[in-house]
C-alpha cells in the first residue's frame, strides 16, 4: 500500500509540474520534464520517509523504551 501511495504521489507531482509548464510555457519542454521528474522523485522519497517515521513512532509508542534501546543497540553494532 505504501508503494502504491508513493507511486501515486510521484505521478501526480510529475503531471502537476509538467502540466503547469505546458499550460503557461515557462521553460523549455525538456527542462520541464527533467524538473518534473526530479520533483516527483523527491516527493516519493518524502512520502516514503514520512511512512517510515510514522511506523517508528508507533513502535516506540507501543513498546516504549525497549524498542528504542534495541534500535540503538543495532545502530551501535
Amino acid at each position: 500500500m505504501v508503494k502504491a501511495f508513493r507511486n501515486l504521489i510521484m505521478a501526480l507531482t510529475f503531471v502537476g509540474v509538467a502540466g503547469c509548464n505546458m499550460f503557461w510555457n515557462f521553460i523549455n519542454d525538456y527542462m520541464a520534464c527533467g524538473l518534473a521528474l526530479a520533483a516527483s522523485v523527491a516527493a516519493g522519497f518524502c512520502v516514503e520517509h514520512i511512512f517510515i517515521e510514522r511506523s517508528r513512532r508507533e513502535m516506540i509508542r507501543l513498546h516504549g523504551a525497549d524498542w528504542r534501546s534495541a534500535e540503538n543497540r543495532q545502530l551501535d553494532s
